[in-house]
């Protein structure tokens, strides 16, 4: 494993997590980290995790509207990621999913051709 690379992938699940999940729930956070995942191997927004996070209106990472970040829940969420995906700590609760959305977002029976596959806390994926 290359030490340079996991820093580099972990700092990235990190930026998209805590900007698109950071007030929701453990279970929830889990779900995100995995649709990257999923995203990521399945090649179609790039072959690295940063390419997936970073990709055209994907992740919530490069708007600017974001407040600045908090430090400690910043290094708690790359824990998680650490635990998540090297450490295998945390079980997939969302399967093979590549989309999610806040459930504020009114309800589709499909969601780029989706269907959905669980709803955790405030967060439906598909």
């Amino acid at each position: 494993m290359d030490i340079n690379q996991l820093e580099l992938d972990v700092n990235c699940y990190a930026q998209a997590v805590y900007h698109e999940a950071n007030t929701q729930s453990l279970e929830e956070k889990v779900g995100v980290i995995n649709v990257i995942h999923n995203r990521v191997k399945s090649n179609r927004w790039g072959r690295d995790v940063c390419d997936v996070v970073y990709a055209n209106g994907q992740f919530s990472v490069k708007e600017e509207s974001h407040y600045p970040v908090d430090r400690k829940t910043y290094l708690q969420t790359k824990l998680l990621v650490l635990d998540t995906i090297v450490f295998n700590k945390h079980t997939n609760p969302v399967a093979n999913a590549l989309y999610f959305h806040d459930d504020s977002i009114p309800p589709k029976e499909t969601w780029y051709g989706k269907r959905k596959i669980i709803h955790i806390g405030r967060m439906v994926f598909y």
